[in-house]
């Protein structure tokens, strides 16, 4: 029987350093001796290295004192690195999701946020009101500045930005449920400057200045390549897209569109995705994400032996040069996956410390706990999750980072576009720092997108990601489009917190997917109704960010969680679905044509039922509206626009609402999209 660990949580506000962030102390006491605790929660995107926790006097009592603004927080403390308790002594807590709990914590006078508001009654929560010169709340990109203020959620009616002595109306961005969030655009045109916020409700008006001065010069560049938001990115996993070279398959090689399994090949290759680039270009994509092609033992090749090798079941580094020359030709960026926590048992640096041990020089490449090195069955080193077959490198070796930044170097050189990095929490923010750097000198445009399952945002402040795998996006559409268990107003709120997290430029280049090789393919979660998987998709193709398409789900491929989400491609038309095919077709086709779909901000949005929801959009003089319905009959909806006419994108036919006084049909189980040019009406 395991021994109850007794936990003790204290918190105390040590010292309030402004009206919104406070010094939170944690306290952890254990009845056993750990190696290590640390501190994991909603604050650091459940990190269980970020905060280490401390036992300075050697009393049993661990610590670690954070800064934390106003606001509701999920928390649990995590031991020895792996194993995760919720504060047994904390009455407020949340299911996590895995059959456990996370504690919660609440961060000065939360309630006062959270009671009801009213527009237009000369009332404003002062308190709410936040604005601080970091990030997700200022930020420079290129010559412009992003700048965000915070309020209490339907408290206000406008907020202006005074700076030169004029006034600039700030647009509404995002809410989460409790506050409301104002952006504005600013392109200095001298160095220096202050500005403040000017908050009206009713007949009320606020001043809000904390003496927010500017040197442009002087603010860091967080620059996010401008080609992503226009991209839409086509995932592959390799080994399972397309078979054109039966000679360099692998020996047990399974007949084209079997059963996959966890250690099975069917002989996908490189050649086979050069001879159907034509398939790629006429869907509409114009930028493939690889999962890992470096050499390796196993089918999705992230136990690699040597990432400066393409595996010979691929092909070889002429035919990827080939490939992408190719791409490049069509206009078709590549992504590669990138592994940097650690490498393949069959790794070379890591059969020298097999065979030489202590006296490996390479030894301290690794975490090695015991010589000789042990089986993969019981290791006796460090390793991803326990697995034997991914021994973790040792990052803070200097040695282990030239090597890992000059692979990643030969690969920039050669021409890629960017690096997706697989679980990049599983490595530290230093090496991160150093890699966005070193990558950044090669490519100022390389897409540096990290493996982050849920909020980002320590990653995505200027100094290492553009942007992170926006799961939370797929979680949002799997509770609104495929379980029906959320209604629209839910689904917005999940959606628009995700965008609050940061500013438009991560936003913009977030890689908004629905599915990947981690996970169950959407339409089978959907049940097979394809009628889902298009309105999520419909969305996902509408929304801020750029979308991927998971291989196969345009043409309607299942399958469960890995491997059974990692099937072969299937090339013969009578098995796939054609009309799902086309309506991506003919919905990639719309956001490419239509600059305000995925440049275009949200400036306001509807839910005028529990399934419908509405959302406005504006780019450059260039509006669109989107309306999706999920019900199973048509929705009469009010258009909030002056505009006489529009254009339905989906089927170009010219809408006039002037006799149905702006009332338009949204029939059901659908998705719409009107484009109207607001200079010209």
């Amino acid at each position: 029987m395991k021994k109850q660990i007794y936990l003790i949580f204290l918190f105390s506000i040590i010292s309030i350093l402004s009206a919104k962030t406070h010094s939170i102390t944690f306290e952890y006491t254990p009845n056993v001796v750990p190696k290590s605790v640390a501190l994991a929660g909603s604050f650091n995107n459940w990190s269980s290295s970020a905060m280490p926790m401390s036992d300075d006097d050697n009393d049993g009592i661990w610590t670690i004192t954070i800064q934390l603004e106003d606001g509701e927080y999920l928390y649990k403390f995590v031991v020895n690195g792996d194993k995760w308790y919720q504060d047994l002594n904390n009455s407020l807590s949340s299911p996590d999701g895995y059959g456990g709990r996370n504690s919660i914590i609440r961060v000065g006078d939360y309630g006062k946020f959270t009671g009801p508001a009213f527009l237009g009654d000369g009332k404003i929560l002062k308190d709410a009101i936040y604005h601080t010169q970091k990030y997700p709340y200022f930020a420079r990109q290129d010559s412009m500045l992003w700048i965000k203020l915070r309020t209490k959620q339907d408290d206000i009616d406008s907020v202006a930005i005074i700076f030169y002595e004029k006034a600039q109306k700030m647009d509404w961005y995002a809410f989460d449920g409790t506050f409301d969030y104002y952006i504005a655009e600013i392109y200095p045109q001298r160095n220096n400057f202050s500005y403040k916020f000017k908050i009206y409700d009713g007949d009320s008006s606020f001043d809000y200045s904390d003496n927010f001065s500017v040197e442009f010069s002087q603010i860091y560049n967080f620059h996010t390549p401008n080609w992503i938001s226009t991209s839409i990115f086509y995932q592959i996993f390799p080994e399972r897209f397309a078979n054109a070279d039966k000679s360099n398959d692998p020996k047990d090689v399974q007949r084209w569109g079997g059963k996959p399994e966890y250690d099975n090949f069917f002989g996908g290759d490189l050649k086979g995705v050069l001879n159907h680039l034509d398939y790629l270009q006429n869907l509409g994509v114009n930028a493939i994400y690889f999962n890992p092609i470096f050499l390796s033992p196993s089918n999705h090749k992230y136990d690699m032996s040597d990432q400066m090798k393409i595996d010979p079941h691929f092909g070889d580094s002429a035919l990827f040069k080939t490939l992408l020359d190719s791409c490049h030709e069509l206009g078709i960026k590549i992504m590669l996956d990138g592994v940097y926590h650690d490498t393949g048992r069959k790794h070379w640096a890591f059969q020298d410390v097999i065979r030489n041990g202590a006296k490996s020089k390479y030894a301290n490449w690794f975490t090695i706990y015991s010589f000789p090195v042990a089986s993969i069955e019981k290791p006796n080193y460090k390793c991803w999750w326990n697995f034997g077959s991914l021994p973790s490198l040792n990052t803070d070796n200097p040695d282990v980072r030239k090597f890992l930044f000059d692979f990643t170097r030969y690969w920039m050189k050669l021409g890629i576009d960017g690096l997706r990095l697989d679980c990049a929490n599983e490595t530290g923010d230093e090496f991160w720092t150093e890699f966005r750097d070193s990558v950044r000198k090669i490519n100022p445009d390389a897409y540096i997108l990290g493996e982050i399952w849920g909020d980002g945002s320590r990653w995505l402040k200027g100094d290492m990601f553009d942007a992170v795998m926006n799961y939370r996006f797929r979680d949002a559409c799997l509770d609104f489009f495929a379980y029906d268990k959320i209604s629209s107003h839910q689904f917005a709120e999940k959606y628009f917190t995700i965008l609050a997290s940061y500013l438009p430029n991560v936003n913009f280049a977030s890689f908004n997917l629905l599915g990947s090789h981690d996970t169950p393919r959407f339409l089978t979660l959907c049940k097979n109704d394809s009628r889902k998987l298009k309105l999520a998709t419909f969305f996902q193709l509408t929304a801020i960010g750029a979308p991927s398409i998971y291989y196969g789900d345009e043409i309607g491929l299942t399958g469960d969680k890995d491997p059974d989400c990692r099937k072969c491609f299937v090339w013969d038309t009578l098995g796939q679905n054609r009309e799902l095919l086309q309506y991506i077709k003919k919905l990639i086709s719309i956001r490419k044509k239509y600059p305000v779909i995925s440049q275009g901000n949200i400036y306001k949005f509807d839910t005028p039922t529990d399934d419908c929801i509405i959302l406005y959009k504006k780019y450059r003089g260039q509006n669109a509206i989107i309306l999706i319905n999920r019900e199973d009959s048509e929705i009469l909806y009010k258009i909030d626009e002056p505009a006489k006419y529009f254009e339905d994108a989906m089927t170009g036919q010219k809408i006039s609402l002037e006799k149905s006084d702006g009332i338009y049909n949204i029939p059901a189980n659908i998705g719409r999209i009107l484009i109207f040019n607001h200079r010209n009406g």
